[in-house]
């Protein structure tokens, strides 16, 4: 248990601590993460029989880099090709004769390319938002934080909401379904999530959208931030589960042993890697209602 809470202060610190440099610091640490994530995948494909293309690792690299660069929407199209066509190209280039391994291989490198580099752009896009907040006291931290580069205060907010959001979605469900969860939500997959739980995990996500939207001075209103808070925790779910669908497929419990009592990393960022994604989708939706 000791061990287990020591590691939950690390796992916390190691994610919001890039998070308030932002920069690249943030879009560093971030992308080791993913590339750690991303080994631990090809760990899984082999449990499923499968290979994946080391090429995935040049490209989620390349999602980062781009994101950090500026690039938008045009740039992470480009690299979702390539994550689609270079491990296609390599397959074919590298096995003489057809077999159903090759296709196999080749779902899977993609698969773990995009699962890991899109959420990293997203990351590194969302934390670079432009435009102001109306909580000084966080334009203040972001400032004296980022060195040499642009503070984005309001790409911060941003960030920190969405963790926030997932962390507290997490773990209101665990504790709401603990304490009255009796329907099972997806027993194939994950037997002990339940119906109420992840009502509860909903709620919390909401209450805590709308307190970081006032906290961060993001400027929304009442019901852009609930509508975020419940996207987010809805998606983060999804991701939750994502991940367990694959594991129990390929008969591993955790993903990795990195992390001491917590598994490996796509065990700890699973529901992340998908609530990033989502916020920085939503974003431009909520600036608009708001």
């Amino acid at each position: 248990m000791r061990q287990r809470a020591i590691s939950s202060i690390g796992v916390v610190v190691v994610g919001l601590a890039p998070a308030l440099f932002g920069g690249p610091v943030f879009a560093v640490v971030f992308g080791c993460l993913c590339l750690v994530g991303f080994a631990e995948w090809t760990r899984i494909a082999r449990a499923l029989g499968g290979t994946v293309s080391l090429v995935g690792y040049a490209v989620i690299g390349g999602f980062g880099l781009a994101a950090l660069a500026g690039g938008r929407e045009q740039a992470a199209l480009g690299l979702a090709a390539a994550a689609v066509g270079l491990p296609l190209v390599e397959s074919a280039l590298l096995r003489p004769t057809l077999t159903p391994d090759g296709s196999r291989d080749w779902s899977l490198g993609t698969t773990g390319t995009l699962y890991l580099g899109i959420p990293l752009f997203a990351a590194v896009a969302l934390r670079q938002t432009d435009g102001p907040v109306d909580a000084g006291w966080l334009s203040d931290l972001a400032d004296a934080l980022s060195p040499g580069w642009d503070d984005a205060p309001r790409g911060l907010g941003l960030l920190l909401t969405v963790v926030l959001v997932t962390w507290l979605n997490d773990t209101c469900a665990y504790l709401v379904g603990r304490a009255v969860g009796r329907r099972q939500l997806a027993p194939a997959v994950s037997p002990k999530k339940t119906i109420e739980g992840a009502l509860g995990g909903i709620g919390g996500a909401v209450l805590t959208a709308i307190t970081a939207d006032a906290l961060f001075g993001l400027g929304l209103s009442v019901g852009a931030a609930a509508l975020f808070g419940a996207g987010l925790a809805l998606v983060g779910q999804v991701g939750d589960l994502s991940e367990s669908l694959v594991k129990r497929q390929a008969g591993v419990k955790d993903s990795g042993s990195l992390i001491p009592g917590h598994g490996g990393v796509l065990d700890r960022i699973d529901a992340m890697l998908f609530a990033l994604t989502a916020g920085w989708l939503l974003v431009p939706l909520l600036d608009r209602i708001s």
